[in-house]
């Protein structure tokens, strides 16, 4: 894992923009992080997870009742990152006190921008993988096989980039996330992705990049940043690049 994560760094020289990374093995506790891993960007979807495993727990404690209605909105907010369904969620279930009960998922540096939505939401890499940890060894078995599950099984539409890059034999789960922020021309793309790899999620993986400027026009952005991820998650995982992915990005997923 040492060299592939040397092979990462030369790879993060020459990127464009602003990147943050933190890899973590849950068997002998190593984590690498770099540089910019508790740098704060826009969260975009990945919140959504940080979003479920409230639910799902807050439902589990008694002091919400989740609906059918709702856990359908639970599965489209993280097979395709749904997000009027998670607008549905959130306009029912959360406020601005969401980000204090976050923390004990150990996402100390995430908070609201503007106003209380989860669409407006800065956070760090090391947020994220401290979330992804907190899933997977801290909930109840219950909330964890969900949410595991859950994604394993994401939508090959929008979802399918980023830790995904570890291929089939590592059995990735991931949340992605993006948005375009406002610029000068079509504006700077965000791309997310958080999740886990390896037996037994023996790894956990947190990117957050913002492309600051590159690729402004259409989807150039979106489709480099996208392709990014993967080939970081496919080295470290895998030791080698693997297919470009092609998602269909909506608004902000």
């Amino acid at each position: 894992m040492r060299d592939r994560i040397r092979e990462v760094n030369r790879r993060l020289r020459h990127l464009p923009g602003s990147i943050g990374i933190v890899l973590h093995d849950r068997v002998t506790g190593a984590t690498w992080a770099n540089a910019n891993a508790d740098v704060q960007y826009p969260a975009a979807s990945t919140i959504k997870l940080a979003m479920m495993t409230d639910l799902l727990l807050r439902n589990r404690a008694g002091s919400i009742q989740l609906t059918p209605a709702d856990r359908s909105a639970m599965f489209g907010a993280l097979y395709t990152s749904n997000d009027n369904d998670a607008d549905d969620l959130w306009d029912r279930y959360e406020d601005a006190s969401f980000t204090g009960r976050i923390r004990a998922f150990g996402m100390a540096n995430t908070n609201f921008t503007t106003s209380a939505y989860w669409g407006y939401i800065d956070t760090t890499a090391q947020d994220l993988d401290n979330l992804i940890n907190y899933v997977l060894t801290q909930t109840p078995a219950s909330v964890r096989g969900y949410l595991v599950h859950r994604l394993q099984h994401v939508s090959a539409i929008d979802q399918q980039w980023g830790v995904w890059g570890a291929g089939p034999q590592n059995q990735p789960g991931n949340k992605d996330g993006w948005e375009q922020d406002p610029g000068p021309s079509y504006g700077v793309w965000i791309t997310n992705t958080v999740g886990f790899a390896g037996p037994d999620q023996r790894y956990t993986l947190a990117i957050m990049y913002d492309l600051q400027n590159y690729g402004e026009n259409g989807n150039t952005g979106f489709r480099y940043g996208t392709n990014q991820l993967t080939q970081i998650a496919a080295t470290l995982f895998q030791g080698h690049h693997t297919a470009s992915p092609h998602p269909q990005p909506s608004a902000v997923p």
